[in-house]
């Protein structure tokens, strides 16, 4: 019986299923002092980009702008693509990967 109860937590915990930020991009401009953050979040299946303006201040804004249910690289490819051509390219933001640097 012990062990059946084991076996029961065990597999209905969600140890299993941990989220897996794969890519955290910490980005600052020279023409102000806000700091604007994307995360590539992999998740059991699937994914989501998540994009952070005004990091640590009351104007704080949290949005996903990507999510996929069954593939990683979905995510990767459009969170990558948005930090080099939106944000680096088109804004001027100076983004540095905090994971992967």
């Amino acid at each position: 019986m012990k062990y059946l109860i084991l076996l029961i937590i065990l597999f209905s915990s969600p140890l299993y299923a941990i989220d897996l930020i794969s890519s955290r991009f910490t980005c600052t401009h020279k023409d102000n002092e806000l700091v604007r953050e994307v995360k590539i979040v992999h998740k059991d299946p699937g994914c989501e980009v998540i994009y952070t303006k005004a990091v640590g201040t009351a104007n704080e804004t949290i949005r996903t702008i990507w999510r996929a249910k069954n593939s990683t690289e979905y995510c990767d490819t459009k969170g990558n693509a948005f930090v080099e051509d939106k944000l680096k390219n088109e804004f001027g933001w100076d983004c540095i990967d905090q994971i992967n640097n």
